[in-house]
């Protein structure tokens, strides 16, 4: 069974997040407060509604996936006042992970300089759309879930064996006697997770017509 320790740090943190060690290295996983995805959700519809900010902002280029779209929060919004509460979630959720075993034995967060998102896009995935297995820039990357199609629960639900439809995987090292190598997750709406930028990830696809599975 994965490893699994839960960060206890009210006096230091507003959010609580999982730690989750299913192999090397650690995922952490957290909420993001509904006001912040209503956020995040409407300005990847100004996006991805736009044709203009659609093709100026695309993203695909420098990713992985197979998707309907790909397309970039612009830099600038970074630094707005109405993205700060955005930017100093992450950032705690940073702190957050910094200060589990093992990073915490060998980072100490004194030592850590000024936050910078390198980048950050929405992606908007429709039946049959799929990232195959990548890594990414920057040292920490995460995911947080904006929509998810109603009819997953029922697509998850008919699969006989090994559902997969929507989830998100981490795979590290190899399959093993007792040693795990893969960890599987359904997402929900305003699940977020941390992890190393150079933990190989995919996501599967889905069936289910008609209907937007969006995360950032």
């Amino acid at each position: 069974m994965p490893k699994k320790v839960k960060t206890e740090t009210p006096a230091l943190f507003n959010h609580k997040f999982e730690a989750i060690r299913p192999f090397g290295p650690t995922v952490i996983r957290g909420k993001v407060p509904m006001d912040l995805i209503h956020l995040l959700d409407k300005k990847a519809t100004k996006l991805l509604g736009s044709k203009q900010l659609s093709k100026e902002f695309n993203h695909a280029p420098n990713l992985a996936g197979n998707v309907h779209k790909e397309v970039r929060y612009p830099s600038s919004w970074m630094s707005t006042e109405e993205f700060k509460p955005m930017v100093e979630f992450i950032g705690e959720m940073v702190k957050a992970y910094i200060s589990i075993p093992p990073a915490s034995e060998t980072i100490s967060p004194e030592f850590v300089g000024k936050l910078v998102i390198q980048s950050m896009w929405t992606v908007s995935q429709w039946a049959g759309d799929f990232n195959p297995f990548h890594i990414h820039e920057g040292q920490l990357s995460g995911v947080i879930y904006l929509r998810i199609p109603p009819g997953l629960k029922e697509e998850y639900e008919k699969e006989d064996h090994y559902p997969t439809v929507g989830d998100i995987v981490f795979y590290h090292g190899q399959a093993a006697t007792f040693s795990g190598h893969k960890l599987q997750y359904t997402p929900k709406v305003g699940d977020v997770f941390l992890f190393p930028n150079w933990l190989t990830h995919g996501v599967y696809p889905f069936r289910t017509k008609r209907q937007e599975r969006r995360s950032v």
